[in-house]
């Protein structure tokens, strides 16, 4: 059977992004050609996808990269103090969580995607006057706001906007390329938050230093020269899902997904 364009595109995406992980993971022994000299090369040639495999066999290398080499499925959810005595000590309010990443296609070479997060608090609810139609009213919010008519991008750069409203669970840290930029992040999560941008809330820092996207040369880290951490980089990362996190409940709400990723998604954007 001949090999669909739609695939053929699909796996050029995977051998550019995916593959790029499994390296990273297996980063001593990620030499080429692949071979099962050793447990890790054997390991690593069990999950990286090659240019004649089928659409079944990438999906069994992804699910044995995940599940069986890293394990997500055993990792628990982090809530910044990953400690019980702390979070029994606190009302913990249902959290909701945007997901930001660079195009595929603009990640700078032998660099990791870039990536954005922006929480809040849904501070006058808890997980036990959350319900499914409320968490349909804010997905169909962030869907408005960071979806229509097409995936919000949100321009990351070295300059820093604070945005804090305790009232209604904000308290927002956002680099962006400028404060132009900055701003309109702010009041698309303000929206979502159910209330409105307040300028006297908003404070503004800009560091002397300018953005390192690509810096050059290596440093010594774990015995190996690899490249000097880039600080605050340029660039865009554009929304791919909504996560609603509840205190008691183990796997989070799929609240609005653009990746086809989450099954459960509550809207497919």
């Amino acid at each position: 059977m001949a090999v669909s364009r739609n695939w053929a595109n699909q796996k050029s995406f995977l051998r550019q992004t995916y593959n790029q992980e499994v390296d990273d993971w297996f980063d001593d022994v990620k030499q080429l050609p692949l071979d099962n000299s050793s447990a890790r090369k054997n390991a690593r040639k069990a999950c990286f996808i090659e240019p004649e495999d089928s659409q079944n066999m990438a999906l069994i290398k992804i699910m044995t990269f995940r599940f069986t080499v890293q394990q997500v499925h055993l990792r628990p959810d982090v809530y910044g103090v990953a400690s019980e005595p702390y979070q029994e000590s606190v009302t913990l309010r249902p959290q909701v969580h945007l997901f930001f990443t660079q195009d595929a296609s603009a990640v700078t070479p032998d660099r990791r995607r870039m990536e954005g997060q922006i929480s809040l608090r849904l501070v006058n609810e808890t997980s036990a006057t959350m319900t499914k139609a409320k968490a349909q009213t804010i997905a169909n919010k962030i869907k408005q706001e960071f979806t229509t008519p097409n995936n919000f991008i949100w321009k990351k750069g070295k300059f820093k906007l604070v945005y804090q409203e305790p009232e209604f669970g904000l308290n927002l840290s956002i680099l962006a390329l400028n404060e132009t930029e900055g701003i309109q992040v702010i009041k698309k999560v303000v929206e979502i938050a159910n209330s409105t941008y307040k300028e006297d809330l908003l404070r503004i820092i800009e560091p002397k230093r300018d953005s390192a996207t690509n810096p050059s040369g290596t440093n010594l880290v774990y015995g190996k020269q690899r490249k000097k951490k880039r600080w605050r980089p340029t660039g865009n990362v554009r929304f791919r899902y909504a996560l609603l996190s509840l205190d008691g409940m183990q796997n989070r709400i799929t609240l609005v997904d653009t990746t086809s990723k989450y099954l459960d998604a509550l809207i497919w954007a």
